[in-house]
């Protein structure tokens, strides 16, 4: 093994570089992280987990939200596929349909023929189980709770009475 010997001299200029340059990062507005994450698919192409990721979007359209959220519910799909040989049948062919509907892949459409797609397959068992699936998925993600006003569970503090029983602000006075 390589021993490499810093002096505190060395490890203070070297952790001031660092600081310095993350500062100048976030004083330009630049950020590594919505950039930096990829989806990581087992059972479905990743074409077809990008199709998926964008369905879900138009399902729970959040304009503040990265795809990064999306694509996350689209890798639990993707880890439920690899166990149930059915629902990953039921994917690739709801995302042929979604690519057959105006004869165009789905990602090329504009945003309202997107929409128009998605509703075609309302009701159907490939809209459904995408659906239930990213409702859950993307509104458990405590990740994204802030963004939305909601400050999480209650009952680890004391429940409601002990923590903002009054405090939201979000809903209209009549």
């Amino acid at each position: 093994m390589n021993k490499t010997n810093m002096s505190r001299r060395g490890f203070l200029k070297a952790s001031g570089l660092t600081a310095a340059g993350a500062v100048a990062l976030s004083l330009t507005g630049m950020s590594i992280a919505p950039n930096a994450w990829a989806m990581t698919l087992a059972s479905i192409r990743n074409s077809e987990g990008q199709t998926l990721s964008r369905l879900c979007r138009v399902l729970y359209p959040h304009a503040h939200l990265d795809d990064m959220y999306y694509d996350a519910c689209v890798e639990g799909l993707d880890t439920k596929a690899v166990k149930d040989k059915n629902l990953l049948n039921l994917l690739k062919k709801g995302v042929a349909q979604l690519d057959s509907t105006f004869n165009v892949p789905f990602l090329k459409l504009s945003a309202e023929q997107q929409l128009e797609a998605v509703k075609k397959l309302e009701g159907s068992p490939f809209f459904n189980s995408v659906r239930g699936h990213v409702v859950v998925a993307l509104y458990n993600n405590e990740k994204i709770w802030m963004s939305f006003g909601y400050q999480g569970p209650s009952f680890p503090h004391g429940g409601y009475l002990e923590r903002g029983f009054n405090d939201i602000n979000w809903l209209p006075k009549n």
